[in-house]
């Protein structure tokens, strides 16, 4: 049986930072001559709702010698299979590059045959009011007994919330089948302010959690200088933990001290950013 004489490699490119790839592009035709590289081409699907950009390559012959080209060069690109070209190039413009210098025409940020669209980050700095909404980076650990959940600590989330004031609270950041004790290291690592709500469920010997990653935070705080801030919603100075005694803490009040929690985070944010940390 004759071995085929061609092979396709489709390479799924991302629309939106499409100039990564002219290095990647060139590449193909400056190592591989035409008799070997049959196709490079660009194919471009411009719908708004699904903006598609594929680099299809034909290498005739043996492909031995390009498969090993990109374990070496470029060993995380994207193949996709099962993908042909007939369905590619029945709904895009399509490109064919004869050599390395029609890169440089066809592959750029700006609108240009055969992208109806710009880079987005030139999109975005031309049009501000397009940027989409993204998630701010948690500031502020919440450091808690999950008995007091209901009574003190979704209410306070929900008003720092709408504070505009990032918080970590494991209910919404730990999913199923993840490791709690890694996402707790991780977001004591990430946040530089600590909001201990202290309770006499934080300090039931039950409660291992919430003395450990305080102890964890005290930790980080003294190597690069993080904020801690006591919530105190009912234990008696003498049950606080000896650690923890020497803070000048908030009182909850049932919830009447909510907004100097806010100014006293605030405050602490700032704090932190004029350090220079």
């Amino acid at each position: 049986m004759d071995k085929p004489n061609h092979h396709l490699y489709v390479f799924e490119c991302d629309y939106a930072t499409r100039t990564k790839e002219v290095a990647f592009t060139k590449g193909i035709l400056d190592s591989f001559d035409k008799d070997t590289a049959t196709m490079v081409a660009l194919i471009v699907n411009n719908n708004i709702y699904k903006l598609e950009f594929h680099i299809g390559v034909t290498i005739e012959g043996d492909p031995s010698r390009f498969e090993a080209w990109l374990r070496t060069e470029y060993p995380q690109k994207m193949r996709r299979h099962n993908l042909f070209l007939h369905e590619l190039t029945r709904h895009g413009n399509v490109v064919t590059l004869l050599d390395s210098e029609m890169v440089d025409t066809f592959l750029t940020s700006e609108s240009n045959f055969p992208f109806l669209f710009p880079e987005r980050a030139m999109f975005e700095d031309e049009h501000p009011q397009f940027k989409p909404a993204r998630s701010t980076s948690a500031r502020v650990f919440l450091s808690h007994s999950s008995r007091d959940k209901e009574r003190v600590v979704l209410p306070l989330y929900s008003y720092l919330q709408s504070e505009d004031i990032p918080v970590w609270l494991d209910s919404f950041e730990i999913d199923y089948g993840e490791n709690i004790y890694l996402k707790v290291s991780e977001a004591i690592e990430q946040c530089e302010i600590g909001l201990f709500v202290l309770t006499e469920n934080f300090f039931a010997p039950s409660s291992g959690w919430p003395v450990a990653e305080f102890s964890s935070f005290f930790g980080d705080m003294m190597k690069r200088k993080k904020k801690i801030l006591m919530l105190n919603a009912g234990v008696e100075h003498a049950s606080i933990h000896a650690l923890m005694r020497p803070y000048k803490y908030i009182d909850w009040n049932e919830g009447k001290g909510i907004t100097e929690i806010a100014k006293a985070i605030r405050k602490a944010a700032d704090n932190y950013l004029n350090e220079g940390i």
